[in-house]
C-alpha cells in the first residue's frame, strides 16, 4: 500500500510540474500573455518610451524611415528602456564617449540617423541594420567579407572577434537583433489586440 502511495505522489508530482511548465511556455509565446505580469512586464514598448513617440516619429519621417518607427522604438526599448536622457544610446555613434546626450529628442535625432545610415550600408537589410546598430557600421562590411548574409552565427563570431581584439571581456551584444524584435513582434501583437477589443 505504502509502493502505491509513494507511486501515485510521484506521478501526481510529474503531472503537475509539466503542466505548470507548459503554462509558463504557452504564456511566453501567447499574444494575449498580460494575464502574466511575470512574463509581460517588459516585453513590450514602455510608457516611457511610448511618450516619445511623436518625435521619434518626426525625425524617422524626416529620414525617410517613418515606416520603422515602431522599430525604433522597439530599439530604445533596448537600449534603455526610457530610463535614461540618451534613450537611443547614440552618445557612441556621434564619436561621444557613452552616455554624453542628455536630451531625449538629440538622442533620438541622433539615432534614427545612425539607424537610416546603417540601413543604407545594409542594403536595406533590417536584420543587418540592427545589429550593425549596436557594433557599429563597420559590421555590414565584415559579414560581407564572410559570405555576405547576416546569420546569428556571424555575429557571435565578430562579438568574439572584436572583444579579443580590444582586449574586452565582451563586445556589444550579439543576438541584439533577437532583443528588439521581441520588443517589436509583442508590440505589434499588442496593438492587434487592442483594436479587436
Amino acid at each position: 500500500m505504502k509502493k502505491f502511495f509513494t507511486l501515485l505522489f510521484s506521478l501526481l508530482s510529474v503531472i503537475g510540474i509539466s503542466y505548470f511548465v507548459l503554462f509558463i511556455i504557452s504564456s511566453m509565446y501567447s499574444p494575449q500573455a498580460d494575464h502574466v505580469p511575470l512574463l509581460n512586464d517588459n516585453r513590450v514598448i514602455s510608457p516611457a518610451i511610448e511618450n516619445y513617440r511623436p518625435i521619434f516619429q518626426k525625425y524617422a519621417e524626416a529620414n525617410g524611415i517613418g515606416q520603422y518607427t515602431d522599430l525604433l522604438m522597439a530599439l530604445a526599448m533596448q537600449e534603455s528602456k526610457g530610463r535614461s536622457p540618451d534613450i537611443m544610446q547614440a552618445s557612441e555613434s556621434q564619436g561621444l564617449p557613452r552616455n554624453s546626450i542628455n536630451s531625449p529628442e538629440t538622442s533620438i535625432k541622433a539615432g534614427t540617423s545612425y539607424f537610416k545610415r546603417a540601413m543604407e550600408r545594409s542594403g536595406g537589410n533590417v536584420r543587418l541594420a540592427l545589429q550593425s546598430y549596436n557594433f557599429g557600421i563597420g559590421f555590414t562590411d565584415y559579414v560581407r567579407q564572410h559570405g555576405g548574409k547576416f546569420t546569428p552565427t556571424l555575429a557571435m563570431k565578430f562579438s568574439e572577434w572584436k572583444a579579443k581584439e580590444l582586449g574586452w571581456g565582451r563586445y556589444g551584444d550579439p543576438f541584439y537583433v533577437d532583443h528588439v524584435m521581441r520588443y517589436y513582434n509583442n508590440e505589434k501583437q499588442k496593438q492587434a489586440l487592442t483594436k479587436k477589443n
